[in-house]
């Protein structure tokens, strides 16, 4: 996977504290490998519906259990964890599990698993052997770690991706009033301004600065538009609204979201609320919100939230009109992407949307984190030569998108498989 690829795995792990995911091989692989994944398979099913008899089926007779919690291993049987499966937990639709490699040698299979709720993480070791004729378990050495709680989360996000930026002029009229990691971004004009998102309440001051630092006044937004419906991106709305009057543009399922600040999310439940906000506008796919000379396009691009908006518009400079698109965000691969109840499609509309943003042109692509477009490198050479502009690339969407897909690819064929309903 290429820096970029590898930059939103990194990016997404600090979020959600997700265990990194190598992902497997598309391709079917030849050997025991299948049927040793059967029984995983069987391990995953026990852990997601609490079924202590796909447990014990997974296990060999006389298997060995090992449990570490904080400093202490326990020694423990297959029976032990069976009684401990007794119903689908509250958060299933939180929990992922994955494999993160599988090996077969000379009859015996090493599989490292992990699996992930919201509110600890575990790493199995399983070791595979045949037992009369089929695999089975025979040793689990199993690692709890317990998350930080939601709060602690969100500092860390906040010191991670809310480093100060010099805000400037990207191209034309657009330019970039965010901070390193969390973008905004600022279309001006003679009849008032557009903003793209306005990072989470405690970004607003540097956000004021940076709009200052350039020429313009915060209070000359007339219009703010939304990515998603995440606190770092929309947090600080209802602040925003209350001082410049301006009007919130969101698509129909982020409003949704928006009006319960954030809560009810679909991976991330109640954990990173903010101020809830109505939008003045609720935008369908294909429409268009235009101030001035300044004409955006809205194209849903569902799977990261269920609303995520891709914004994009054409912007002159020099003589040429450049296509620019602003993407949403396209990583879920750190969401549960297989029987997950609460959104069943979230792999599918993810694929979707790549498809979708494959048609659209894009001489400029930006986004709503930073390390999706080399937002700092670009802006350092930005800032020793505007000729040529290092933003200008026609090819990177596409390079992009590809690398979403492998993502994508990737992390489906990590994660438990689909199971009949």
């Amino acid at each position: 996977m290429s820096g970029i690829g590898m930059t939103i795995r990194r990016r997404a792990a600090v979020m959600l504290l997700m265990l990194g995911c190598p992902g497997l091989a598309a391709a079917a692989p030849a050997g025991p490998e299948p049927e040793v994944r059967e029984v995983v398979e069987r391990y995953f099913r026990a852990d997601a519906l609490g079924s202590a008899d796909d447990l014990r089926s997974a296990f060999a007779p006389g298997a060995t259990v090992l449990e570490k919690r904080g400093a202490k291993w326990v020694r423990l049987t297959p029976e032990v964890l069976a009684a401990r499966s007794t119903a689908v937990a509250a958060d299933e639709s939180r929990s992922v599990r994955r494999v993160e490699s599988l090996r077969e040698d000379a009859g015996v299979a090493s599989v490292v698993v992990a699996v992930e709720s919201p509110t600890e993480q575990r790493r199995d070791q399983l070791t595979l052997r045949r037992v009369d004729g089929a695999w089975r378990i025979v040793k689990d050495r199993r690692e709890t770690t317990p998350k930080p709680p939601p709060a602690a989360q969100m500092r860390e996000i906040r010191t991670e991706w809310m480093k100060p930026v010099s805000p400037f002029r990207l191209l034309g009229n657009a330019h970039y009033v965010g901070a390193s990691e969390v973008s905004a971004f600022l279309l001006t004009t003679p009849a008032g301004h557009v903003l793209l998102d306005s990072g989470p309440v405690e970004m607003l001051p540097m956000l004021e600065r940076n709009v200052q630092a350039l020429g313009f006044r915060l209070a000359d937004v007339k219009v703010i538009l939304n990515s998603q419906a995440h606190f770092d991106h929309c947090g600080g709305f209802a602040e925003l609204r209350r001082r410049t009057g301006a009007r919130i543009v969101a698509s129909e399922a982020d409003a949704a979201q928006m009006e319960r600040g954030g809560k009810g999310d679909f991976a991330y439940g109640d954990d990173y609320p903010y101020e809830p906000v109505a939008p003045d506008q609720r935008i369908r796919d294909g429409e268009q919100v235009q101030l001035g000379d300044v004409t955006l396009t809205a194209t849903l691009t569902p799977g990261h939230t269920r609303g995520c908006t891709t914004w994009s518009t054409r912007i002159e400079e020099g003589g040429r009109t450049y296509d620019v698109v602003f993407i949403c965000g396209l990583t879920v691969s750190p969401f549960k992407l297989t029987n997950n109840p609460v959104y069943p499609a979230v792999a599918e509309d993810a694929r979707r949307s790549i498809a979708r943003l494959r048609s659209l042109r894009a001489d400029v692509m930006l986004g709503a984190h930073g390390f999706w477009f080399d937002l700092t490198g670009k802006a350092a050479r930005l800032a020793r030569s505007r000729a040529p502009n290092p933003f200008v690339d026609p090819g990177e969407l596409t390079r992009h998108l590809d690398e979403m897909t492998l993502d994508l690819d990737q992390a489906l064929a990590a994660q438990e498989r689909p199971r009949a309903p």
